[in-house]
């Protein structure tokens, strides 16, 4: 019933070595849930896996965790694995938990630079955070959260698909830089840019179509602009 369960009754004759790594794996779940358990504790279950057989056993395990209703703590540190299985999320840090939360919520709405950081890539721009705007020179941008502080230090967040990217133009508004790699697969690019004025590295994600719109060549000067973003007081970021 059990191998049913895993869609590998088909493999019942077969001995351990003749069984694949995401197949191994599968027959190891059965074998816990053998015993009825209340509570299933699982510890990087594909860890060893490469990323596509990683893909598809978790959306396996998802579907068969809907169908069980057993209460499963999935330990991960992969991030995109924690936000496709998980109900719920809990991030630690150091034994700290940092945040809790649906994994929309801790996407969406991280309580901490730390949790911004290990949710994907991020850009980090530092600045003079002043009565409710944060200068990174060149551009400022709102930060009313903050309206109470003076000549602090702060950082906003930015994601790469949350950047603007246009060619440079006199009179725009925006931070100064420079084209110095695309990678340009599928549907998405990734642009890899340097400041002027700090020679600080930023990625930035365009769509193919934009890329081809804009017929952006290494070298060129371009202009970014954060379009959503989150800003701390760097005081929250020790």
């Amino acid at each position: 019933k059990l191998l049913e369960l895993v869609q590998l009754d088909w493999l019942a004759d077969r001995y351990p070595p003749q069984l694949s790594g995401g197949q191994r794996q599968r027959i190891a779940l059965a074998r816990a849930l053998a015993v009825e358990p209340k509570v299933l504790l699982l510890d990087e279950p594909f860890g060893a896996l490469d990323a596509k057989v990683r893909k598809e056993l978790r959306r396996w395990l998802r579907r068969l965790h809907d169908e069980l209703h057993v209460t499963s703590i999935f330990v991960t540190h992969d991030q995109e694995e924690a936000l496709e299985v998980a109900d719920r999320v809990v991030l630690m840090n150091h034994g700290k938990v940092e945040q809790t939360g649906t994994p929309q919520q801790v996407y969406q709405q991280p309580a901490t630079p730390f949790v911004l950081n290990f949710l994907g890539q991020i850009n980090r721009f530092s600045g003079r955070l002043h009565e409710g705007q944060l200068d990174l020179g060149g551009l400022r941008i709102a930060a009313p959260e903050f309206s109470d502080l003076r000549d602090a230090s702060g950082t906003a967040y930015v994601r790469p698909y949350e950047l603007s990217v246009e060619p440079y133009s006199p009179g725009i508004e925006g931070l100064l830089v420079q084209l110095r790699r695309i990678h340009g697969t599928g549907p998405l690019a990734q642009l890899e840019l340097e400041r002027d004025d700090n020679n600080q590295l930023i990625e930035a994600t365009i769509s193919s179509e934009r890329l081809q719109h804009l017929n952006l060549k290494t070298g060129e000067t371009l202009i970014v602009r954060p379009q959503h973003y989150r800003v701390f007081a760097d005081q929250q970021a020790a």
